[in-house]
């Protein structure tokens, strides 16, 4: 069996859903051959890094999604290349894995002669399910749903060729004993007698940046630790709080490190939007499960399709004073009373055995 994960973004770059691709290639690699198909996209270059660490195959004109028509144009002209790679392949048993549905739409018309090629779709946000879409997916073999309320949507319609894996961590980078030991000081510069709340990953609109910083300013006695790129139009702002850090872009395998130093971990979103509301299954949440340390969210489906109420400190998702009342009561509990991640999530959330599961179940369907 190879495995072709398919992502039309910026590989490399510090999107979580780049990070999910190179993740995933890494732990499929180790299973099964495994490759990377992925887009041409305007002023961007895979580095040599990437390059040497993976098979990497780049098809379809370059493009540049500046609206939502040009992105869907370039990744539909992208699953065309893809389409005619896949028919000149040289045979056996493929599976192609993608990460976004638009570019399956023309991949509907293969016809293979001489391989047996399975079509997985992940399903990360919510899929458009008129009478029309659902049959464009038809052709679809796998849907890999990654929450269970896209799992009970899909179930009526694909239930046949529906799967429900959440998104999971590599939890063999929080199992290092030094971790329990370890200062970061070539991240930041630690005081070990101050307050730390952390924030891993992305704080795009959707994470609701605005209440992020509000809370910042509310609680200036605790050092905010933030790893990751803060949106342009709040830097400036950003800059003036004396208890942020900003550390910018972290590789992964520090993000335990500065993960493991903190106190508690926040976790802010939208709840307007409707993938933060119900359909996310946050690579950040995992992690902070993984950490084992105390976790602040809003209460949201998205969040409770992961954890109960009794393993989190939760708040009304657009309240500050809410937000900062549970971070407050969160650093003031005893240790023995503080509500953490019940132990069995730990191995639950394995992103090994995640990978593992979906192949087992392709190869016992249609090998």
């Amino acid at each position: 069996m190879t495995v072709s994960l398919v992502y039309e973004g910026r590989l490399g770059s510090n999107r979580a859903d780049s990070t999910y691709v190179l993740e995933n290639a890494q732990i499929y690699g180790e299973m099964t051959p495994t490759r990377i198909i992925v887009s041409r996209r305007h002023k961007w270059k895979i580095s040599d890094q990437l390059k040497k660490k993976f098979s990497i195959i780049e098809l379809g004109n370059v493009f540049n999604p500046k609206s939502i028509l040009q992105s869907i144009l370039g990744q539909l002209k992208f699953g065309l290349a893809l389409q005619r790679f896949a028919k000149a392949s040289g045979g056996g048993f493929e599976v192609f894995i993608f990460h976004d549905w638009w570019p399956t739409q023309l991949f509907r018309f293969l016809k293979p002669t001489r391989q047996k090629i399975i079509k997985v779709l992940e399903v990360h946000n919510q899929l458009p399910l008129s009478l029309f879409w659902r049959l464009s997916f038809r052709h679809i073999d796998v849907l890999v749903a990654t929450n269970t309320l896209k799992y009970e949507e899909l179930k009526p319609f694909f239930s046949a060729k529906l799967v429900l894996e959440k998104n999971c961590v590599r939890l063999n980078r929080y199992t290092d004993e030094s971790l329990s030991k370890i200062r970061v000081s070539e991240i930041f510069a630690y005081e070990a007698n101050q307050t730390y709340v952390g924030y891993t990953g992305s704080l795009g609109p959707e994470k609701n940046p605005l209440l992020f910083l509000q809370v910042v300013k509310s609680m200036r006695s605790i050092v905010f630790l933030y790893a990751g790129n803060m949106p342009k139009v709040y830097e400036d702002e950003a800059r003036t709080l004396s208890n942020l850090i900003m550390l910018g872009p972290v590789t992964p395998s520090l993000i335990p490190k500065l993960q493991s130093v903190c106190h508690l971990l926040l976790v802010t979103l939208d709840p307007r939007n409707i993938n933060s509301f119900k359909y996310t299954s946050t690579m950040k949440l995992l992690e902070y499960i993984a950490a084992k340390r105390p976790i602040v969210a809003p209460r949201l489906p998205s969040i409770l399709d992961l954890l109960d109420e009794s393993e989190f400190y939760s708040y009304e998702a657009n309240s500050v004073e809410d937000c900062v009342s549970a971070i407050k009561e969160a650093l003031e509990s005893d240790v023995g009373s503080r509500r953490l991640p019940r132990a069995e999530r730990f191995d639950q959330y394995s992103w090994e055995k995640r990978n593992e599961r979906i192949l087992n179940f392709i190869e016992d369907k249609f090998a």
